[in-house]
Formats: C-alpha cells, structure tokens, sequence
C-alpha cells in the first residue's frame, strides 16, 4: 500500500523557519546544487514552495556534515 498524504509544502516566507537563510544565500546555495529546488504552484505565476520533506533531509545532511568535521 502506498502513502497517499499530501505533501507538506513550506512557502518562500517561511523558510527561514527551516534554513536559517537570506533569500540571496538560498538563491546561491540552489544554483550550487546545495539546497533544494522549489515547485512552481501555478503556471507562470511567482507562487513558490519547497517540500518539507526535501528540507528535513537538507537539514539532516547538514548535520552530518558537522558532525564529521
């Protein structure tokens, strides 16, 4: 059986909750490949949000990493 809840989505103005980030450092950390992408939430519109999911995980590689410095 697969999991059908939503996903969580997290909105450009709460991020900081997740990352601690600037927009401008987020912004460079997603062109490096370092911070996940955001979903567009309608066609041609600027309405943006990442998946909780993805964050969490971001969050946890960033642990790790201190962890082993």
């Amino acid at each position: 059986m697969t999991d059908s809840r939503p996903f969580r989505l997290v909105r450009e103005r709460d991020l900081f909750t997740y990352a601690g980030l600037r927009r401008t450092q987020i912004a460079e950390l997603i062109k490096r490949g370092e911070f996940p992408r955001p979903i567009r939430l309608t066609e041609g519109g600027r309405a943006k949000a990442w998946l909780e999911d993805e964050l969490i995980t971001w969050q946890r590689q960033r642990l790790a990493k201190r962890d082993v410095e």
